[in-house]
């Protein structure tokens, strides 16, 4: 099964594999390093934020939080403090498919 357009895996091609028990596999074929998303603005958290909460409103589907994480040196989500200044990454493909979609 292809991953959802919102997925930080779309757009990658789907190999076919032989797993260790004969069986074939649909897998994506994941790249082990990924450059950094080019920015478009930069935006300074205020107490209350989170992610997907940003990922909603600047990307229009909660479920992108991933692509601002992708475009910060940040560790783990839940680092986000406020006060810290994020990038925020041009909308992508998955982006715009959810905005079109009006959520």
């Amino acid at each position: 099964m292809p991953p959802s357009p919102e997925s930080r895996y779309a757009g990658l091609p789907i190999l076919t594999v032989t797993a260790p028990d004969g069986t074939q596999r649909r897998v994506v074929a994941l790249r082990l390093t990924r450059p950094r998303p080019a920015t478009t603005g930069r935006h300074r958290v205020v107490q209350g934020e989170d992610l997907d909460l940003l990922a909603h409103r600047f990307y229009g589907g909660e479920g992108l939080w991933w692509r601002i994480l992708d475009a910060n040196p940040l560790v783990f989500p839940l680092d986000v403090a406020a006060g810290d200044v994020l990038d925020l990454p041009e909308p992508g493909p998955a982006t715009r498919t959810t905005r079109a979609r009006g959520f």
